[in-house]
C-alpha cells in the first residue's frame, strides 16, 4: 500500500502543478524543498538590496 503525501503546490508559467512532497503537511503553505530554497534566495536578495539602499 502506498502512503499518502501532500504535494508541493507551486505551478510553472503553464499552470503545471509541481508534484514533489511538500516539506510540512501540515502547513499553510504547501512547498518543496526546491521551491522553498528559491523562495529564501529571492528573500536573502531582496534584503542584501534593501541593506544596499540603506543611508549610512
Amino acid at each position: 500500500m502506498v502512503a499518502a503525501y501532500a504535494t508541493c503546490r507551486v505551478q510553472n508559467g503553464r499552470g503545471v502543478q509541481c508534484t514533489a512532497e511538500a516539506v510540512d503537511p501540515d502547513a499553510e503553505l504547501k512547498i518543496c524543498t526546491r521551491h522553498l530554497a528559491e523562495a529564501q534566495r529571492l528573500i536573502r536578495d531582496a534584503m542584501r538590496k534593501v541593506r544596499a539602499n540603506e543611508p549610512r
